[in-house]
């Protein structure tokens, strides 16, 4: 072939080729079309955790809550705190003690997931504060001698003594030796209120006898005017009250005082010696007049607070009735398919006339239990101490008793006992 030829060809090849560029483009364009429409129908597999929740959210001190969640596509599945490794879906029981944030981890393929749930435990009701009694034993001493102040609080976080003793326990005794009468201050206080209390030791000044001590009788004679200086030293009572005055039977008041320049004072009946100033809590069971009586070199002097006590309104009601303690199944039992139901046992309680089982399902869906929704299922008078349950539905559930007396009296009800049920 010559030249020319051998030039003819190479362009026919090219003008070939060229005519097929726009059947190539069409193969490219479909292979790429087919590889999205796969992509749409068969997505890659993707790391999800589906729900993550608790029931309840709330609960009492001691109650327990069900942690509940599933997971697809991973690897490894975790909670946090004190769970650790579990399986993709699932449910525990869970029984804390203080409002806890559980963490879910899922992993898979180089990714990590991550899921909150919170189990809010409420506070125990606070003791309201009291200061019961602040006195000293005795309240009156020499320079030089100690007596013991007597304290006793209750509903505190923080009991506060001064001068000079500073934070002590909400009961106890301190021994103290002031060189001078001292006023101490008690104050209470808890997270929300603050209270106080006041106790004063007399301490008597040391009296040196004159040298010459014999006088005539005529000397000895107390003239008009020193006898009215001496009613002017008798000790003085500022108050003595009580609140309140008038309480139902059973009920107490506190009994409140304040002297000035008095050796030794006394509340009858029932209390004894006290301090200058203080307060002292009293359960009379009738009408009681009590009497306060100030005493120091000079004389005494005396003052009166009558208590009333009144019958109670509410008439009294018979011993309340035990709550039945459950046996079986134990807290936080998981049944699988081989059983259809349950057998929820408890112990028998005197003043039992039937019991009450109270059988209660979570609603995943709602994220809440039946009994707070749709209504729980209630199972009265029951004669022997067990009911047989069948499942309905799988998922985590809970159950408690009571008893119930001949009169309708109630007892109070068990605590929540969770089981769940898995197919």
């Amino acid at each position: 072939m010559d030249k020319k030829d051998s030039q003819k060809s190479i362009w026919d090849q090219f003008k070939s080729l060229w005519n097929s560029f726009p059947e190539v483009l069409k193969l490219v364009g479909t292979i790429l079309s087919i590889a999205i429409a796969l992509k749409v129908l068969f997505p890659a597999a993707v790391l999800e955790i589906n729900h993550f929740d608790a029931g309840p959210e709330i609960i009492e001190p001691g109650e327990s809550s069900v942690l509940s969640w599933a997971v697809s596509r991973a690897d490894n599945v975790a909670i946090e705190p004190d769970i650790g490794a579990v399986n993709f879906n699932g449910s525990i029981s869970v029984h804390p003690s203080e409002t806890t944030t559980y963490k879910l981890i899922a992993t898979g393929d180089g990714e990590e997931k991550v899921a909150l749930c919170t189990v809010t435990v409420k506070e125990e009701p606070q003791e309201p504060l009291l200061i019961s009694s602040f006195d000293a034993s005795p309240d009156s001493i020499k320079s030089g001698e100690s007596a013991v102040l007597n304290w006793h609080v209750s509903g505190a976080s923080k009991v506060n003594i001064e001068p000079g003793i500073g934070i002590v326990e909400p009961s106890g005794t301190a021994s103290v030796s002031p060189d001078q009468t001292t006023t101490y201050k008690l104050t209470a206080s808890n997270d929300d209120k603050e209270d106080v209390a006041y106790c004063t030791i007399a301490v008597e000044e040391n009296v040196t006898a004159p040298e010459e001590s014999i006088t005539s009788s005529a000397e000895s004679v107390i003239p008009a005017e020193n006898n009215q200086t001496s009613q002017k030293n008798l000790p003085s009572i500022g108050s003595f009250n009580a609140n309140p005055d008038i309480v139902e039977k059973g009920k107490s008041s506190v009994l409140t005082w304040d002297v000035t320049s008095a050796t030794k004072v006394s509340i009858e009946p029932g209390i004894g010696t006290v301090s200058l100033t203080g307060s002292q809590r009293i359960f009379p069971d009738k009408n009681t007049t009590y009497f306060l009586k100030a005493t120091n070199e000079a004389g005494s002097v005396d003052a009166t607070k009558v208590v009333y006590v009144q019958e109670s309104s509410t008439p009294p009601s018979s011993a309340p009735i035990p709550t039945p303690k459950q046996i079986s199944p134990a807290d936080g039992t998981v049944f699988d398919n081989s059983t259809s139901g349950a057998t929820f046992k408890w112990t028998a309680v005197s003043g039992a006339a039937n019991y009450t089982v109270e059988i209660d399902a979570y609603d995943s869906s709602s994220g809440s239990w039946l009994s707070e929704s749709a209504g729980s299922q209630v199972i009265s008078g029951i004669s022997t101490t067990s009911y047989s349950f069948e499942f309905t539905a799988q998922g985590p559930g809970r159950w408690r008793a009571w008893a119930v007396g001949s009169d309708g009296q109630k007892s109070v009800k068990s605590g929540w006992w969770n089981f769940n049920y898995t197919v």
